[in-house]
């Protein structure tokens, strides 16, 4: 069984030294679903952590089927930097990929 398609997007991300706070949501079959995380990307690779509320994870459950694959696909996704970025109204961009130094482009 294969997951619906969906989209990411990030709209807020705290400049930490070790890890980034990040929030955002998905956009799955006309609703968003909001989410939390904390994104590691200097020291011993790249990981992030997202994470739902119970009630986000019931609903993605429903949305998606199997919730603990679409939450390792998502995981995969954000590490790839396959989202979309958008600062809320109030919050200024910078946008980095994990893994990257700051100023090389990709």
């Amino acid at each position: 069984m294969s997951l619906p398609a969906y989209t990411i997007v990030i709209d807020y991300v705290s400049e930490g030294e070790i890890a980034n706070l990040i929030r955002g949501y998905v956009e799955l079959g006309g609703k968003k679903v909001r989410f939390t995380g904390v994104a590691y990307g200097r020291f011993g690779g790249q990981n992030f952590a997202p994470q739902f509320t119970p009630a986000a994870r019931e609903k993605l459950g429903g949305l998606t089927g199997d919730f603990p694959k679409f939450e390792e696909d998502l995981q995969l996704r954000l590490v790839r930097g396959d989202f979309e970025a958008r600062p809320g109204k109030d919050e200024h961009h910078h946008h980095h990929h994990m893994g990257e130094a700051e100023g090389q482009k990709r």
